[in-house]
């Protein structure tokens, strides 16, 4: 009953409070019922919910194109000790006899963003929050208060946002620029056939290029391994480099976006002594520019 009324008495206006629950304090930041809210921005590049906790920052669950979903704190200035905080998915006040929780320790280190959880944790977060849940950070404040700090996280108002959230996740692209700004596709130690294994990789590349407005220009440079003689490398550099523009194109990415170079054996990217290093060294390089660079580099 003392919890209750505890519990209770912190859902009134006033958004910090300090709670006495037995012997344990704690400072708790989180919103009230009245004004929890949860945000969702959603585009195919990434996906994003987040809560505003007054008096502390930001929780968001983030997900960009192509990586796993993280759940991070956001606060407007450091507040927690660097170590361990202990999570737990709280039974909320109107529903008292709900047991909580308990879902580990999780690392907290100073700076912009103190939390960080991994994909499995994010994942059950969201469904603690799903199911009704609050989502309870305690960890003492760094500057040596003698209570603890709690950031939560309400599930009031988070159905509706979820339901946005799992749309916008069903429109993400598969990878995101970081991952196709600089790729490599194989070849097999003659000819310039690429395996169907690479396919994949380029698809990706062709996906994100009609996709994003900003991509402004292909280079697509041919190499070799240094077997055989000089000049028939240049050639078959300049087949392999062709025959990847050509891939991209029938994917339906402008010819006019792509410039396409051959370089034979000259830029070995490791040692042609071994066989490992030639099979690293054959390949066809395709660099991904945004608008705002334009600069042709040299060869990679």
């Amino acid at each position: 009953m003392y919890r209750l009324l505890t519990r209770t008495l912190f859902w009134l206006p006033s958004v910090l409070v300090v709670l006495a629950v037995g012997p344990a304090r704690a400072t708790e930041y989180a919103a009230p019922m009245d004004k929890s809210e949860w945000q969702v921005s959603s585009s195919i590049f990434a996906c994003e919910m987040n809560q505003p906790v007054p008096y502390y920052g930001n929780a968001r669950f983030y997900r960009r194109a192509g990586e796993p979903l993280t759940l991070e704190l956001l606060p407007y200035t450091p507040r927690l000790e660097s170590g361990k905080a202990r999570l737990v998915a709280r039974a909320p006040v109107w529903r008292p006899d709900g047991a909580d929780i308990n879902l580990g320790l999780i690392p907290v280190t100073r700076g912009e963003r103190p939390v960080g959880l991994d994909n499995k944790l994010s994942n059950r977060a969201l469904t603690e929050l799903h199911g009704g849940r609050e989502l309870v950070f305690t960890r003492y404040p760094w500057y040596g208060a003698s209570e603890s700090s709690r950031i939560a996280l309400s599930p009031v108002n988070f159905q509706a946002a979820y339901g946005q959230y799992l749309q916008c996740l069903g429109s993400l692209l598969p990878v995101n620029y970081d991952q196709i700004a600089r790729s490599a596709v194989y070849f097999p130690s003659s000819g310039d056939d690429f395996p169907p294994a690479e396919n994949r990789k380029l698809r990706h590349i062709a996906t994100y290029v009609l996709a994003d407005p900003q991509i402004g220009h292909l280079f697509i440079d041919g190499h070799t391994d240094s077997k055989g003689l000089r000049d028939e490398n240049l050639e078959l550099s300049k087949r392999r480099a062709e025959s990847v523009a050509a891939f991209l194109r029938n994917l339906g990415v402008p010819a006019d976006m792509i410039t396409v170079r051959w370089h034979g054996e000259r830029y070995p990217v490791a040692s042609n002594q071994s066989r490992v290093g030639r099979a690293q060294n054959r390949r066809v390089t395709v660099r991904v520019d945004k608008r705002e660079d334009q600069t042709v580099a040299a060869a990679e």
